[in-house]
């Protein structure tokens, strides 16, 4: 990783969440709470969603990777700030939905470290692709706290692994590893634990490379929104996408590097109205 831009986070050692650009057009954004395993707080939360945007609005991004420092992703919200909604205080005020990160225009990538249950395993399942070590350990873990499955977790799981082993892994709230996340399809890679970044930042840098990111950003929505349509509606908002993109400079260069022969540079992503 040491083409990173140190930058970045030279004046952000000590925030939350860590912010990284390399040369190749991705961001890698760190989970960052060393002393609490990465567990997830209110700073957290908002911090991580400020680092979405700002990887949304950075021309120098393709291609955004998610992981967490150390040996541990994310092992779901710190047990001191459950305590103290428990005791009813407001866990916080004006919250952006925890599915945010489907919403976000551009390719995102988790790469699983470690500890990944609760909130932090939400925020996974809203990833667009994600890689894990064989060890990494998951678990939903609302049931155990007398809490049903939240933030569209079950939606998520279902869709992933089918309805019978959504429920078991909601229900039983059991920890299960990355090996078995990735026979269910919780996960698509499997990595070594030293390399499972790499790997990760590897294959965003191949995407980033050679992807329009109005492709990017169509192909994503209808991934995540057709889901929620028939087949006819789904179809009707391809037509539209594709005369939408028919009119972008990324249709004009993916042709022309088509026709040369020769690899396509687009240029940064400009929001577009899908």
């Amino acid at each position: 990783m040491s083409e990173l831009r140190s930058q970045d986070v030279a004046v952000e050692n000590d925030a939350p969440v860590l912010y990284e650009v390399d040369d190749h057009g991705v961001a890698i954004l760190t989970l960052h709470r060393p002393e609490r395993r990465n567990m997830w707080t209110a700073d957290m939360e908002d911090a991580f969603y400020a680092a979405l945007d700002r990887a949304t609005d950075d021309d120098r991004v393709r291609v955004i990777v998610v992981t967490g420092h150390g040996t541990s992703f994310c092992p779901g919200l710190d047990p001191a700030v459950l305590d103290n909604v428990r005791a009813g205080s407001a866990y916080t005020t004006n919250r952006r939905p925890q599915t945010y990160a489907t919403s976000v225009p551009k390719f995102i990538i988790g790469a699983i470290n470690g500890a990944c249950a609760g909130i932090g395993l939400v925020q996974a399942l809203c990833f667009d692709y994600r890689f894990a070590t064989a060890k990494a350990k998951f678990t939903t873990a609302f049931s155990k706290r007398g809490l049903p499955a939240e933030d569209a977790s079950a939606w998520l799981l279902t869709r992933l692994v089918g309805p019978a082993h959504a429920m078991d892994l909601m229900i039983s709230g059991r920890v299960f590893t990355g090996d078995e996340a990735f026979e269910l399809g919780v996960v698509q890679r499997i990595s070594e634990p030293e390399s499972v970044l790499d790997d990760a930042v590897a294959y965003a840098r191949s995407v980033a490379a050679s992807v329009s990111p109005v492709s990017i950003s169509m192909i994503k929505s209808q991934v995540w929104r057709d889901s929620e349509q028939t087949m006819e509606q789904a179809r009707v908002r391809a037509q539209y996408l594709l005369t939408l993109a028919k009119a972008q400079p990324d249709f004009q260069e993916g042709v022309r590097a088509l026709v040369e022969q020769r690899p396509p540079q687009f240029n940064p992503y400009r929001p577009l109205n899908i």
